[in-house]
């Protein structure tokens, strides 16, 4: 990469350097979110506006894979949870599973970061 790249937040998914993806998040209503893993990608959430809680912790009862390393459920077992404003940035290891919990209007990024294997 040899020039600066600027996405618009129109985009929602751009690749920017190999393997590493972004996508920019609005929730404009209360949500909970599915309960998620990606095991092959870290998410790295940067928040633009509003708040919102991430519960951390493991999946439970029915699982889907909805993609390849990618499993959803609509249980979860909470062993943590955590508030983000605007400023704050969190980092989700490959492999832990969260969700996203709004009350009210929410803007973040989530950058996909690939999971390095030695």
């Amino acid at each position: 990469m040899d020039e600066p790249i600027k996405m618009s937040s129109a985009e929602k998914l751009t690749p920017l350097i190999e393997g590493l993806q972004a996508r920019k998040i609005k929730f404009e209503s209360p949500s909970v979110g599915k309960a998620e893993i990606h095991r092959d990608w870290h998410d790295l959430y940067v928040v633009l506006e509003g708040r919102a809680k991430v519960q951390l912790g493991e999946l439970s009862g029915q699982i889907d894979e909805v993609s390849v390393g990618e499993l959803r459920s609509n249980g979860m077992k909470v062993q943590q949870e955590i508030e983000l404003t605007e400023g704050d940035v969190l980092l989700i290891p490959a492999g832990v599973a969260h969700r996203t919990i709004v009350d009210s209007f929410y803007l973040q990024w989530v950058f996909k970061i690939p999971r390095v294997r030695g």
